[in-house]
């Protein structure tokens, strides 16, 4: 087995949706993460294709598309962030009137043919893009996310923001026994637009916590250190007794 495929490789798998640009999120890992290399592929069913350990072959980290009225406790086996409510649009053939306008609500459609509806969530791409066929030979509307809608962005179909539809939702998860994992904390940081200043780089270790008694060792190896210090630059260290009284008055 290669070396760098085994479970101890320090490296970072993203998978996403269609509609879901992450080169963003990448960049800023690498310029924050220039040692701890990250990959990104499109994935058909996010859930089944996270990895529950490092390096097992699926990826370690989702964006995923779900209902936006979904609760926002993360479903079982998942840990997850909801990220943004994504807009709505309509697709029509090239040349349909709603091109003249600038948005729709679905009452401004009535009466126009719709083919039937194409679950964004659980419809795999190759659905998704036989329905944007239909469209295109003009045999009715079809809705979908406006950002899988342009991702699917074609000559002979135009779309525009639609209102009054039920609306999809994005989110990052990960698999819940990959609690803490210190790789993953960092990307969802990033995500959620956390700085450098306040993010812990991930090609670090995590620091040791320190129980009473370690504590105490630490700061009293520093009060001696201090000590050493001003004795060496010929200073008489103050002393903390309590009740002497200054010499000289």
């Amino acid at each position: 087995m290669n070396e760098d495929s085994g479970p101890d490789r320090r490296s970072l798998a993203v998978g996403y949706v269609p509609g879901v640009r992450p080169d963003k999120w990448l960049t800023r890992w690498r310029e924050r993460n220039p040692d701890v290399p990250i990959t990104a592929r499109r994935v058909g069913d996010p859930r089944a294709e996270l990895a529950s350990t490092p390096g097992s072959g699926g990826v370690d980290v989702v964006f995923l598309r779900e209902a936006d009225h979904a609760p926002r406790s993360a479903p079982a086996g998942l840990l997850r962030i909801p990220l943004y409510t994504e807009t709505m649009a309509v697709l029509a053939a090239r040349g349909h009137e709603i091109g003249v306008y600038e948005s729709l609500s679905r009452a401004d459609l009535e009466g126009e043919p719709w083919l039937d509806p194409v679950d964004a969530i659980t419809a795999s791409p190759d659905e998704v893009s036989a329905a944007v066929d239909l469209v295109a030979a003009g045999v009715g509307l079809l809705v979908l996310p406006q950002p899988y809608a342009r991702a699917l962005s074609r000559r002979d179909v135009i779309e525009r923001p639609l209102e009054g539809v039920p609306a999809t939702r994005m989110g990052v998860a990960w698999s819940s026994d990959r609690e803490g994992d210190v790789m993953i904390d960092e990307f969802v940081g990033i995500v959620r637009g956390r700085t450098a200043a306040t993010s812990r780089n991930a090609g670090d270790a995590p620091k040791e916590k320190l129980n009473a008694r370690q504590k105490a060792a630490a700061k009293a190896r520093a009060r001696g250190e201090r000590v050493r210090d001003e004795q060496r630059r010929g200073r008489q260290p103050a002393s903390r007794g309590k009740g002497r009284s200054a010499r000289g008055r």
